[in-house]
């Protein structure tokens, strides 16, 4: 008789020890979930940081281009001077943005620079920049 009761107790023990593993199992595939989406969090991370560096050095090349209006007194800048600043936005290794173009447009004392480039992850969907600059009478004379 004592052996009928010790035969389930060690058959429960048995599926208690499988429960375990499932539990593990379980437990396991749903930290691998957490894990990749962490991973997934800082690849978007690291994109979005790529963009606003981007911008950065676009908003930087815009001002420079503005100050360079400003020392000049004149949104007309000489073609030799503006080339050399296009060819310094349109050169990732000197500061400047992958595809980088410029598009200068001049009214009066107002112009308008606007600054387009690719990014490397949307290359089908180019970055702008706009930028104003108004040189005052004061600034003119």
């Amino acid at each position: 008789m004592n052996q009928a009761l010790s035969l389930p107790s060690v058959s429960k023990s048995r599926r208690q020890r499988g429960s375990t593993l499932l539990e593990v199992l379980v437990s396991v595939l749903i930290f691998s979930f957490g894990i990749l989406g962490l991973v997934a969090m800082q690849v978007r991370a690291t994109q979005y940081s790529v963009d606003a560096e981007d911008r950065n050095r676009a908003a930087l090349l815009a001002d420079d281009l503005a100050a360079q209006m400003r020392l000049a007194r004149t949104v007309t800048l000489p073609t030799a001077q503006l080339t050399a600043w296009r060819n310094r936005l349109a050169d990732p290794t000197a500061q400047g943005l992958l595809n980088g173009t410029a598009d200068i447009n001049v009214n009066g004392n107002t112009a308008v620079i606007t600054i387009t480039w690719q990014q490397p992850r949307s290359p089908l969907n180019p970055s702008r920049l706009v930028s104003e600059v108004v040189l005052t009478t004061e600034e003119v004379t």
